[in-house]
């Protein structure tokens, strides 16, 4: 199946986890890969995977308007052409909402939220053009009540906001954006976290799944790659939760 053959396509959060599986997937598919991450080594290990190449690395801070302009005024340089955006970088950490630092609040919103307004910002005027994609990672705690998350869960919940905003906005025009909200997948970001003092542990029971197993990042992977090919072009404006049922 090469669903992405002759196509190019951006994903942030490149250097592990996530960012990582759906960029071996959308390789394996065909994709000329543009891989953002922050982590120079993380990146260049999973540059190293890839079997395309004419695929890319980009060390980028997504958080920052000049960082992320720049790297589009390089893409439109060499390429002039974008087929889809992946966007997946981001940050997590569990406090105690009262007790969230506003330098903390403000780090995870710059990154989560902040960053993909800026990469889609600078990416839609290409992909009106190639009547494109954009996949959002959002999160189940955009949807539902997950402690201890409380800037997480806000910059979350906007990213799924800001991604039916522009379904609306621009579908008629051709492009289609969604989101995905996994729960329960094995990451960097989410073992072993550091959890706060005291927490009444009744709580984590609202962040597992049904089945009580956690998948693997190549289960987001595969999801992505639907949402981001023409095999979903009837479909936008959605959060598709990938939980296991944690939600139902």
């Amino acid at each position: 199946m090469k669903r992405f053959k002759n196509k190019i396509v951006i994903v942030t959060g490149a250097g592990s986890g996530i960012g990582r599986s759906t960029a071996l997937r959308l390789d394996s598919e065909g994709a000329d890969l543009l891989i953002l991450d922050k982590n120079q080594d993380q990146l260049s290990e999973t540059k190293m995977m890839l079997k395309n190449k004419n695929s890319s690395e980009h060390v980028v801070d997504i958080s920052s308007v000049s960082g992320t302009k720049e790297f589009f005024k390089d893409l439109k340089a060499k390429h002039n052409r974008l087929d889809a955006l992946i966007n997946i970088a981001g940050i997590l950490r569990f406090d105690n909402s009262h007790e969230v630092s506003l330098d903390d609040w403000n780090k995870i919103l710059n990154i989560n939220l902040t960053g993909t307004f800026f990469m889609c910002s600078h990416a839609i005027p290409m992909l009106l053009e190639s009547k494109g994609a954009i996949v959002n990672v959002s999160s189940t705690a955009a949807l539902g009540a997950h402690a201890w998350t409380a800037a997480y869960s806000a910059s979350k919940g906007g990213i799924s906001a800001f991604s039916k905003t522009l379904a609306v906005e621009y579908g008629m025009q051709g492009l289609n954006i969604n989101c995905v909200c996994p729960a329960s997948i094995e990451t960097p970001m989410s073992t072993n976290p550091k959890m706060p003092k005291d927490i009444d542990i009744r709580l984590l029971k609202k962040i597992m799944p049904l089945d009580g197993v956690n998948r693997t990042p190549d289960d987001i992977a595969s999801t992505i790659a639907f949402l981001a090919s023409d095999d979903a072009i009837h479909i936008n404006g959605i959060d598709l939760r990938v939980d296991g049922g944690l939600l139902t």
